[in-house]
Formats: C-alpha cells, structure tokens, sequence
C-alpha cells in the first residue's frame, strides 16, 4: 500500500508570524532611514494597500496562486509598516509646536517626569500644550527637553505642573565626534526634536500640578515610590529597588549601572520576563489552595490583569510590555488548553509590540530582549539535556546554569556590537544575579505590602540595604576579574552578521549533522578572521590627530599604532571627556595611552602646530595647520604672521561670544578656521 507522501514542515510555517513580521519591520525600517522622499507616500502606500487587499481577496478565492498571495499579503504588510511609522511620527501631526517655532512665542508645557539632576542643570522632559504669540493662543503638541540652569535657588518644579517657557527651542544634535552615540536620532525615535536652555528665573509656573489627574496606576506608582523612599534608607538601594520594581530609574546610580553592565547582568535593572515571572510566583503562592492542574488556568486569570496592571504602573517599558504580551499569550493557550508554540508567540509578541511603537525596533532594549527569548526558545532544552542532577536544589542551579549558557548564545555578539565588551564570568555573574533579584524583588513588594506596619517596614528596608550590599560586593569582584581589554572589544555591522552566520552554521549542523550548515559557518568564519585580521593591520598603521568637540578644556590628541598620546586639553578620564573619546579609542582600537608627543607634528604631508598656551616668539614658523587651545583668544593677525597657517582650529575653550568674535576675525583676514564646537571633531589622518 502506498502511503502519503510526507512534507517536513519549515520553521515559517510553523511559525507563520515570521512571514508577517519581517516585511513588517521591513517597511518600519524603510520609513525611518528616510528612504522615501515625499510626506504623501504614507497615505498612498495605505491607499495601494487596500486595493491590493482586495484585489487579493477577489484573486484568491477564484484561484489557488500561493507565489501571488505570499506576494501580495508581503507588500501590503510591508505597505502597513511604511503607513503605521507615518502616522506615528510627531512631525506628521498639523499641531506640532515644531511646525511653528518662533523664538518670539512663549510655550505653555507640562512636565511629564520627574526633573532629573544633572552636573550643572536639571533635565525636565516637557509636552508642549499652548503656543502664545501677540496674546494669540493656538493649541500645539509635542515633546521636548527643557534644561534649567544650576543657581543658587533648588528648583521646585514637579511632575505634571504647567509652565510657561520661551521660544528659544534648539534643535537637538549631535557633538560631532567620530563614532559617537547617535543621541539625536535617540531622541527622535522617541519623538524628541528640540530641546532649550535656559535660566531657571526664565521659567514661570502656571498651574501647579494634580494628583488627582493622575491615573490609578500613576498614583499607585508615586505612592509605591513614596513608600521605598521612606523605609530605604541608603540612597543607592533605594534607586536600584525603585529601578527593578517599578521600573523608574530616576535615583538609580550611575556607577552601579555601569558595574551590573560590565558583569552582564544589567538585564535584573529593566523590568523583564524575570519580574513577570517572580510576580506570577507570587500570585500562585497566595492562591496555593488551588494545587489540582485542572485549576491552573485559574491561577492564570487571576494574574494576567494583574500583570498587566503592574506592566502599566512600572510606565510599560519595551522589555515588560514584551513580557506581558508574552504572558498573555500563554495564560490564553492555557485557559483554552492549547499547546503553545513558543517561537510564534514571540514573533506575534514582537509584531503587537511593533504596532503600539514601531520605533521600538531601534530600540537595544528592545533587540537583546527579543534576542534573548529567541535564544532561550531554541537553545535551552538541547543544553539542559547536557546534564541530569539528581535532587532538586542541582535541577534549579543547572536550569539556571543552562538559561545563562542558552541566553547568551545569540546576545553575546549583540552586546558586543553595542556596548564593546563581554562579562567573562557571566555564568557565575548571572546565577547570583537571578537569586538575588528573587529575593530582592519580593522584598520590596512585601515592603510596599506592610508600609501600614512602619516598624516592620523599616526592618525589611533595612534587609533589602544588607542584602544589596552583600551583592555590590560580588559584582565588584566579578568586574575586576573581567581583563581590560574586554572592555574595548570592536565589531561592526559586516563582521556581526558573519558572527551569527557561523553561529548558526557551528549549531545547525551539530543539531541536525547538515554538512551545508557547517561549510556555510566555516565559511562565515574564515570571512571573519579575514576582516579581523584587515582591521588589525589598519590599526597598525594609523596615524591621526583628533581634536574632540568634549566639554572645556577640549581633548587633542595623536592616535598613532595602538595607542593615544595627549597633546592638549583635559588629560583625566572624566566621564564627560570619556563620553566623547571612547568610541573613537575602540572603533579604532587605540585604547591604551602613550608617552608625551611632539606638539609640532608632520601629518600626510602637512605641518600643524599646537598651541596650549600663548606664543610669545616673533619668528616665522609656517603651519598648514594651527591648533588653538588656550582660553583667550589670540591675536588673529599675530598668528597669521608668524605661522601663515592655511586653517585655524579652535579648540572648545572659548566662551560662545568669544569664539563668534574671533572667527569673524579670522574671516576679516582671510584665514579659514574650524571652530569644533560648531562643525564637530577635527580629524587629520
């Protein structure tokens, strides 16, 4: 007897999301590199979409065409990312305060968040509600940043006042050093396009803000915010509770960041699946009575508008949204006694969460979150066979093992690509870390629970502050046995994607023995110690002076070889030198600092001179290049005298007036000059 013929299923088919999702994020790819020119091509693009729609519907029920339905169903899908990017972007709303700035107009905003402390201003993120010009009033909208500067006075301006502003909205832009964050497209995927400075006496409070506005959840938020800040009484465990808890990271330290980054932990600071997790513990143990597996979909009711609940009070960031549509689709095959398919869930959760916020696709958080389920869904149970513990308290510190081991398998060459750098003893970092982050965020909700009870209150604060401490001091020892070149680690957009073509080649073929698979990584591999090997020969043979757009007094320096000589300026590692030095030190791979150089240098065939201080010599000494880095601006027909340079570069140690002023000078007498504080870093190489 003949039997049927068998077809082995391809991942998309099980998994149909992956068909929907990419040419979706495809088209929200598209809108946001500006590849389409005109504001219309939205509204066509929609337009077009529901003609193809139709003519599909009507095509298909006549005849059987899969080639022409995947077609069709791809470009409308990929026509529905160009369309939702477009009527998500703030600029495409008729009432966007930007349309419309005027430097005569006053602004009526309302705070949206708690100011923020910086080193000289306070950070205030605003919504434009009003523009006022000539005693004329129209309706605007839009975000913004204000930042106030430091007086003597604090300022006591508070989330959800209104205030009134001027018009003196800068558009927010980048430093211009080499390989610099890209804060300006940050912010405008965040719906961020100008920013003020201004004094904080410029400001002028309308209407102080109402609680009572606030919905439940905020309220419930400010409320818990309130609690943790009464019975925690160190600063830094207050701001790390407030962080994993509820998801605001206003008090958290920066330098406690910076170490759970480096040990590859930082994952417990964002509210994620593990909070969702932990909360769901939660919610089963008080329901404990319910023990048969026929209630479990009980448990599962109970908790999903709960978890929702607290995704919404913690302000659903990226990573906890995720994790509650994830949720959601689990309680819901639970509830209705479906089997799951875990890969597909995460593919619909991702194309939901793309339909809130298709900007979420740029989003790192957003990325290693979503990287770090797929990696867990494929990669986990093969690992967990790896070993078979005996008792119960092996099974949880393997299962544990075994998660870290799966998670980081596709996130490692992500965190590399973004962050430079790879946490050796992630293994043991991130076992204590899941421990710790049970223990602590239970903590804190037991806290939050007993606040009527101070004493009690008080004592468990005082737990939460030993236990934190007892940690801090385990992620120090796990940092410093991290080696310093793992902080510097390069990769770029080419050498990532071969990272993970070997990646999947190695696995693939150890999974399921495909010698195609193994050729293909082998091939990904050598590719890559090709572009490794040309980058390090690059890296020895480079030569440049860079004079950085940092904060006063400037940065120059020779990057020659693998190492950074100092010529002038701010010669400490302070953070916000380090802010505008370090990508161009690991792009380049120049990291480590070199002796004293010569401030008269000989460059692809030119001469620049560097000026740390005045020059106090007559004699003529020609430079096609003159670095100006002292605070008072020189004698511009003195300079040209003496060293007839063919460009001035100005450092960032004048004052704004000054530096107008002597680039007008240097145009006077016909000298070039390069100010980096205006056209960004200088770079001759």
């Amino acid at each position: 007897m003949k039997r049927w013929p068998l077809h082995k299923a391809y991942f998309w088919e099980t998994a149909p999301f992956f068909r929907i999702l990419l040419p979706f994020a495809g088209g929200i790819f598209c809108y946001d590199r500006q590849w389409l020119a005109f504001p219309g091509i939205a509204l066509l693009t929609m337009i077009c979409a529901v003609f193809l729609l139709f003519a599909a519907i009507t095509f298909i029920r006549r005849r059987s065409y899969p080639a022409i339905s995947l077609l069709l169903s791809t470009v409308i899908l990929f026509s529905g990312g160009i369309a939702i990017s477009y009527f998500t972007d703030a600029r495409n709303n008729d009432t966007w305060f930007g349309n419309s700035i005027n430097e005569s107009n006053a602004y009526l905003v309302r705070i949206t968040e708690a100011p923020a402390e910086k080193e000289s201003s306070w950070k205030v993120p605003v919504k434009a509600i009003r523009s006022i010009n000539n005693g004329k009033v129209s309706a605007v909208s839009g975000n913004a940043l204000l930042y106030l500067y430091k007086d003597r006075f604090p300022v006591l301006l508070h989330k959800g006042d209104t205030i009134l502003v001027p018009g003196k909205w800068q558009a927010i832009k980048n430093a211009g050093n080499p390989f610099e964050f890209d804060y300006a497209t940050y912010c405008r995927r965040n719906g961020l396009y100008y920013q003020q400075f201004c004094p904080a006496d410029n400001v002028r409070l309308y209407a102080p803000g109402n609680p009572r506005d606030a919905g439940a959840a905020e309220r419930l938020h400010d409320w818990c915010m309130q609690q943790l800040n009464l019975y925690i009484p160190d600063p830094k465990t207050k701001g790390l509770i407030q962080a994993m808890l509820l998801g605001d990271e206003v008090n958290l330290d920066e330098d406690l960041r910076q170490s759970y980054a480096e040990t590859g932990i930082i994952h417990i600071i964002a509210i994620s699946g593990g909070n969702v997790s932990i909360f769901f513990v939660v919610i089963s143990a008080l329901l404990w009575w319910l023990r048969h597996k026929k209630h479990l979909w009980i448990k599962y009711a109970v908790a999903l508008p709960l978890v929702w609940f607290y995704v919404v009070m913690a302000g659903a960031p990226p990573s906890a949204v995720r994790a509650a549509i994830m949720f959601s689709l689990l309680a819901v095959s639970v509830m209705l006694q479906k089997n799951g398919n875990g890969l597909n869930q995460l593919l619909a959760t991702a194309f939901l969460l793309l339909c809130a916020q298709p900007v979420w696709l740029f989003s790192v958080g957003f990325q290693l979150s979503f990287v770090a389920v797929l990696s867990l869904i494929l990669f986990y149970k093969p690992i967990y066979k790896w070993v078979s513990p005996v008792n119960k308290i092996g099974k949880l510190l393997w299962g544990t093992v075994a998660a870290s081991i799966a998670a980081e398998i596709l996130t490692a060459p992500l965190v590399v690509y973004y962050f430079h750098m790879f946490p050796l003893l992630f293994l043991v970092a991130n076992a204590f870390a899941y421990l710790f982050m049970g223990l602590v965020l239970v903590a804190g909700m037991i806290l939050v629970v007993l606040s009527f009870a101070p004493m009690v209150a008080k004592g468990i604060g005082v737990a939460i502050v030993a236990l934190v401490s007892v940690f801090d001091k385990i992620v120090m020892w796990l940092q410093s046995c991290n080696p310093v070149s793992f902080h510097f680690l390069m990769l770029t957009g080419v050498e990532l994607l071969l990272l993970y073509v070997l990646i999947a080649g190695i696995i693939r073929f150890f999974m399921r023995r495909e010698k195609i698979a193994l050729f293909t990584g082998l091939i990904a591999g050598c590719a890559l110690l090709v572009s490794f090997c040309t980058n390090e020969w690059a890296r020895l043979h480079q030569k440049r002076l860079m004079v950085y757009n940092a904060p006063k007094p400037g940065r120059i320096e020779l990057i020659q070889g693998g190492l950074y000589h100092v010529l002038g300026g701010d010669t400490s590692n302070s953070k916000k030198t380090g802010y505008a030095v370090l990508p161009a030190h690991i792009t380049w791979q120049a990291w480590q600092q070199g002796g004293a150089a010569n401030e008269a240098l000989y460059l692809n065939g030119k001469t620049v001179i560097v000026l740390n201080e005045a020059v106090s010599s007559d004699a003529h000494f020609p430079a096609d290049y003159l670095v100006v880095n002292y605070p008072q601006p020189p004698d511009v027909s003195k300079l040209k005298s003496i060293f007839s340079p063919s460009v001035i570069v100005v450092c960032n140690t004048f004052g704004r007036k000054q530096r107008e002023h002597f680039v007008k000078e240097c145009d006077h007498v016909g000298v070039p000059v390069f100010a980096v504080a205006d056209s960004g870093a200088f770079v001759l190489e």
